[in-house]
């Protein structure tokens, strides 16, 4: 049994890793969010990318210094897999904005399904090794992104159709999706409290 002044301690190089990520994190969005806002006029659908692979990026990091920084008697569970899946999904959602100045869009474009092969791989393992309540989560997450991206999709194709709005690009409703289910997984992790 660890005594209050022990797990003082053992917090504290946590609460500065932790710091130290999210000053890191804030230059990188602070930074990526420049680039992004540099040519006047940029389009919605990159800019909400862009947002929605820093976040996804910052969840990532963010987990893998908790990971990273506690205790060895807790057991790790799935958390290197989550930090895969996360880091995977802003690195595909960054890569055809910024990859195609490195490479040709074909090179881009079969990196991104190698990539997106492997974030596959990691979420079924994930599925496989998670706990009941992960699995919960999990499942909860997608019923409510479903459902709430349903109902737009529908509203949305009406209006289409009725000429009432343009029509939204493949990489804009990816964008708005991406936002969707991680608003999702956020409500559905803070309802079986996990934080």
């Amino acid at each position: 049994m660890m005594s209050q002044a022990e797990d003082r301690r053992q917090s504290l190089p946590q609460k500065i890793g932790i710091a130290v990520v999210l000053g890191g994190l804030g230059a990188l969005t602070g930074y990526g969010m420049a680039q992004i806002f540099k040519d006047e006029g940029a389009p919605w659908p990159d800019v909400l990318a862009m947002a929605m692979a820093v976040a996804l990026i910052a969840v990532g990091l963010l987990s893998a210094a908790v990971m990273a920084t506690r205790p060895s008697s807790v057991p790790k569970g799935c958390g290197i897999l989550q930090v895969v899946v996360f880091l995977l999904a802003g690195v595909m959602l960054l890569a055809p904005m910024y990859a195609p100045a490195l490479a040709t869009p074909d090179v881009v474009f079969g990196g991104i399904v190698v990539l997106l092969a492997i974030q596959t791989v990691a979420n079924v393992l994930l599925w496989r090794r998670a706990d009941e309540m992960l699995r919960q989560v999990m499942a909860d997450t997608s019923v409510m992104a479903f459902w709430a991206l349903q109902t737009a999709l529908f509203l949305y194709a009406a209006a289409e159709r009725l000429g009432l709005i343009e029509t939204i690009s493949g990489w804009g409703l990816t964008g708005i999706l991406m936002a969707v289910y991680l608003l999702a997984s956020i409500v559905a992790s803070a309802r079986r409290g996990i934080t």
